[in-house]
Parts: C-alpha cells; structure tokens; sequence
C-alpha cells in the first residue's frame, strides 16, 4: 500500500464521524417533522382516548417527548458518544442489543442474494456480450428488461405463491421451522430450505443491474486497441474475452458493488417483510410501524456506518485491483 492510499483511508475514516452526525441530525427532524405521534403509536389510539391527560404526559415524559426538539437530540448525541444508543418501546430492551441479535439474519440473506445476484449476472452477461446480437441475447436482454421492471415486492408474492403455495416445496415465511430440529445437520437443511426463497427474489432485484452493467462494459472493452492487438497475435477468441475484455470489465465492477450495497440493505427491507424474515429490514418495518423513534435512528445510524464502510471497502479494492488508480 503506497503512502498517498493511506493518506486517503485516513482521510475518509476521519470524515466519518462528521458524516455520521449530518445523517443523525437530518434523521431526526425527519422524524421530528412525521406526522405520527410517537405516543399515539406506542399506546394506541383507542387506549389514549381513554387515558387522562396526565397520564399521557407522564407516558410522554417516558419516552422523552416533553423536551424541545433539539434538547432531544442533545440528549441523544450525548448517549450515542457513550454507548447508549437508547431503549426500544416495541422490543423493551436496549437498540443496540435489539440490532446485533437481528444483523446476523440479515448478513446471511444479504450475503447469499448478493452473490447470486453477482455471479448469475456477471455470468449472463458475459454471455450475452460474447453474442451480442443472437437470440441468446435478444432473450437475455427482453428477461432482464422484465425482471427490472417489475417490483421486489411484485416478484416476492408470486414467487411464495408458486413454489409455496401451489407447489409446496418451499416454506412461504420464517428463519427456522416452527418445529426446529434439534440436531445439527437437520437444522442446517432447515435454514438453507428457508433461505432459498427470500435469497433468490433478493437476488433477481438486483440481477438485471449487474447483468446490463456486465454486458456493456463488455461490449465497450471489446472496441478498444489492447484487444486488436490481442487479436492481431493470434490469440483465440476465448483468451482475448476471458484474459482481456472480461478482466478488464471487473475493475469497475468493484467499485459498483460498494454502490448497490445500501440499495440492497434497502431492498431486504421489502422482502424481509414479506418473508418474516427476522433481520434488520423487518426490524425497520415494525420500528416504523409503531413509531419507536429510537429504534429506527439506531437502524439508520447502523445502516449509514455499513454503507460509507462498504464504500471506503469497495474504494480501497479498486485501487488494489488497478496499480494505475490513484487516490490524492
């Protein structure tokens, strides 16, 4: 690693910090600004009509809502710098324990679409570019113009329908089985088989990006003069696509990883939901749904942490990939 590669890692691992607190203070009056009574949601309509108005105070000074908005926030920067990321109304424990118990859920899916989604369309699409224009890649293109069109959400409930409902192969929800085996290989199949459904819809939401992304550069390496000339030595087609076009297409495919991973944390939201799967994106559908104001700054926090890391990550890749790459 060259000395102006660790300026620049120093540089952005500093810039965090600062990064962080205009993302938590947009958040919060985002929040702020939401039309949905924090008490309202956490009691129930119903249960505050009834209540007297000092005792909706008092549930309101619980939570903290009886002090100016920016007194609020104060509060919540001070005990962010020390380590209290607050307590969850819905889950009655605190943020932080609430979001590493569900992070591991979410690794596991997001992992396993991710890599689905990268290795299918990096492998479609070098197809589809080796025979551009045959039907190959005519079928290729009008599949993945479908499957970009259509919505997560869209794709998750016809695919539950199928292979859930109508043929039964798969579980339509959860993690584990309801009746979870207790033996170690036996429960490895179980979350596997539960897996399979939510990984791949999360895959195909992705799929097309990577697939027309491939296909392009692809396409465009294949004009340049590096492959005439690799062609004028009389390689074969198969090492001037493999050795050549293709690797020099993953360069930048490095950098598009560190660019789709908030979208794909974005999109686990929808089918986690959909799927009952017990990750952060369900999380952040319950905390919405019930208001927990504290949980759901602790998840954007979190979110915010992974995606500028991803970022730095896919960064320090590219310029370790490619000596050319310079980061001033």
């Amino acid at each position: 690693m060259d000395s102006s590669l660790a300026r620049y890692i120093l540089r952005r691992i500093l810039q965090i910090p600062l990064l962080l607190l205009g993302i938590s203070l947009l958040t919060f009056l985002i929040f702020y600004l939401s039309p949905v009574n924090p008490t309202i949601a956490y009691l129930g309509l119903i249960t505050v009509q009834k209540m007297p108005p000092e005792d909706v105070a008092k549930v309101e000074k619980q939570l903290g809502l009886d002090q100016p908005v920016q007194v609020r926030y104060l509060v919540w920067l001070e005990r962010i710098v020390h380590g209290d990321w607050g307590y969850s109304h819905i889950k009655k424990r605190p943020v932080l324990d609430v979001i590493f118990e569900r992070f591991p859920a979410t690794l596991l899916l997001t992992i396993t679409g991710y890599s689905i989604s990268a290795l299918l369309g990096v492998a479609l699409g070098l197809i589809s570019a080796v025979r551009a224009g045959s039907r190959i890649d005519v079928a290729l293109s009008g599949i993945n113009h479908v499957i970009y069109s259509t919505p997560t959400f869209l794709v998750a409930l016809l695919a539950m329908l199928v292979f859930a409902v109508w043929l039964g192969w798969l579980p339509s929800s959860r993690m584990v089985s309801v009746d979870r085996p207790t033996l170690a290989w036996p429960m490895l199949q179980d979350r596997i088989i539960h897996l399979i459904l939510p990984a791949f819809v999360l895959a195909l939401s992705h799929l097309a990006v990577f697939y027309t992304y491939i296909r392009s550069s692809v396409l465009e390496a294949m004009q340049e003069d590096y492959i005439i000339a690799a062609r004028a030595k009389g390689l074969n087609e198969r090492a001037v696509i493999l050795r050549h076009a293709f690797r020099n297409s993953l360069l930048p495919f490095i950098t598009q990883i560190g660019i789709f991973l908030p979208l794909l944390i974005g999109g686990s939201v929808v089918v986690e939901s959909i799927f009952a799967w017990p990750g952060i994106g369900k999380l952040t559908y319950d905390a919405a749904l019930r208001a927990d104001y504290m949980l759901l700054m602790g998840l954007v926090l979190f979110t915010s942490l992974l995606v500028i890391l991803g970022n730095l990550l896919a960064d320090i890749a590219y310029a370790l990939a490619d000596p050319r790459v310079k980061y001033g």
